[in-house]
This record gives structure tokens, C-alpha cells and sequence, in this order.
């Protein structure tokens, strides 16, 4: 297949998560992959626009470039209180076995709750770690969807980037050096995944993470390795769409 063939390829494929999202790019968004299967529906419109502004909302955290954070916040109760009042007590169709559901909710609104008040306490480090903590449950409301093999790799591996970055940026060293251990663990599975497809980026997530762990070792301040983590998340994301390519398009070479 030609280079220009496979460039449309991975064009409508990546049109094919962003549909309707066009404020974050796909590829930093889980829910855009979890959602993918059926992007129409209601359930997967409501919890998009949820995880779209808390996403928005933790970015600007941050960043630090502003006094005040009411209107990023205003947007995530605005699209909390669509999603609890149509999903709160009772799971969308995809999702009507799974008995813990109305727990998740409620985790989830005390943590909205928590995130509100430490923003308007204007202690905006915690509202921070607190909104990636939340960002790296929000696989947990498809766990009972019937996830692939695959899509539970890319939820492990998101959980686990996010959680990383709560501990560089918290300077807690035996955190990040267990969730690099982790992510060592998440690549190892990316391998017979893509096995056969020579371009692709696990010599570069694989040297990333041994830096990592050396930098961790070392009496530094943690937080000044976010950028390593963020280069990994992109080469992360990257296999992921590699495996979604390889299971879209069968017939696809490098």
C-alpha cells in the first residue's frame, strides 16, 4: 500500500475518534478510543463533553496562567450535572451489569466536589492532582462495556501515565518508580501487538523509561521530568494507534 493510501487511512481514522470532540486532539483522549465503537450514541456524546472540559480544566491548572479558574470549572459541573441526571443511579445500555455503577458516580461527584472547593480556595497545585486522579478513573466507567484485550492495554497504560505524572509532580519518588515499573510492563505487552510493523516507536518509550528510572534514583526534584513523561505519552499514544491501524486495516503494511 502506498504512503499516500495509508496517510488517508490514518486520516479517517483518526476523523473517526475525534467526531464530535474537536476541542481536545483525539490521541490525548481516552474516552475518544473508548467511544469509538458507537460515537453517536447519547452515552458517549454526555461523557465526552465531560471528560473534554475536565481535561480543559486540568490544563489550565497547570499551566498557572491565570488568577482565577471559575469559568473552567463552571464548564465541568455544567456537563457533570448532564451526565448525573441521566446516568447517575442508572448505567447506560452498554453498561447495565455492572453493580457497581452507582458507586462510581458517587466517587465521582464527591471528587467534582473536592476539585470545586479547592479551586475556589484557590489551592490550585491540589485541584490539580486531584483532577488527573479523577482523569485516571474514568476508564473504570467502561469496565463493564466488554472491553478488548487491547483497549484494556491502552486503559492500563493511560491510568498509569496519568498516575506517574501525579507522582513526579508530587516529588513522590517510590510512587514514580513503580509506575515506571508498570509502564516498563504496559510496553512489553505493546510488543506482540505490534509484531512485524519495524516502524513503530518501543526502542524510544523503552529508553525513555530507563532514563526515567535513573532520573528517579537520583536526589533530584522529580517534577522537573514531567517533559520526559509527556514525550513518553506521546510515543504511547502513537502504538496505540499503530494497534488500532493493524485491527482497522488488516491488510496494512509499514
Amino acid at each position: 500500500m502506498n504512503k499516500t493510501c495509508k496517510l488517508a487511512l490514518v486520516g479517517l481514522a483518526a476523523l473517526h475518534l475525534c467526531t464530535a470532540a474537536p476541542i481536545i486532539a483525539c490521541d490525548d483522549t481516552l474516552i475518544m478510543l473508548l467511544t469509538a465503537q458507537n460515537p453517536g450514541s447519547e452515552f458517549s456524546r454526555v461523557i465526552r463533553s465531560f471528560s473534554t472540559d475536565l481535561t480543559a480544566l486540568g490544563i489550565a491548572l497547570k499551566a498557572k496562567e491565570k488568577a482565577s479558574f471559575d469559568a473552567e470549572m463552571a464548564k465541568v459541573m455544567e456537563s457533570w450535572l448532564e451526565f448525573s441526571k441521566k446516568y447517575m443511579t442508572s448505567p447506560p445500555e452498554e453498561a447495565r451489569n455492572d453493580l457497581r455503577w452507582a458507586s462510581k458516580t458517587s466517587e465521582t461527584a464527591r471528587s467534582i466536589g473536592e476539585i470545586r472547593r479547592l479551586v475556589n480556595e484557590k489551592k490550585f497545585i491540589e485541584a490539580h492532582d486531584r483532577v488527573l486522579e479523577l482523569n485516571s478513573k474514568m476508564g473504570a466507567f467502561f469496565e463493564a462495556f466488554g472491553v478488548s484485550d487491547e483497549k484494556q492495554l491502552f486503559i492500563s497504560a493511560s491510568t498509569n501515565l496519568t498516575t506517574l505524572e501525579r507522582a513526579l509532580l508530587g516529588d513522590d519518588r517510590e510512587a514514580s518508580a513503580n509506575m515506571v515499573k508498570e509502564l516498563t510492563s504496559n510496553l512489553a505487552s505493546f510488543a506482540p501487538l505490534l509484531e512485524g510493523h519495524t516502524d513503530n516507536r518501543t526502542a524510544d518509550a523503552s529508553k525513555l523509561l530507563l532514563e526515567l528510572a535513573g532520573d528517579i534514583e537520583q536526589n533530584q526534584e522529580l517534577k522537573a521530568f514531567d517533559g520526559k513523561l509527556q514525550q513518553l505519552r506521546t510515543i504511547f499514544e502513537e502504538l496505540r494507534s499503530q494497534v488500532l491501524m493493524r485491527e482497522w486495516f488488516p491488510g496494512l503494511k509499514n
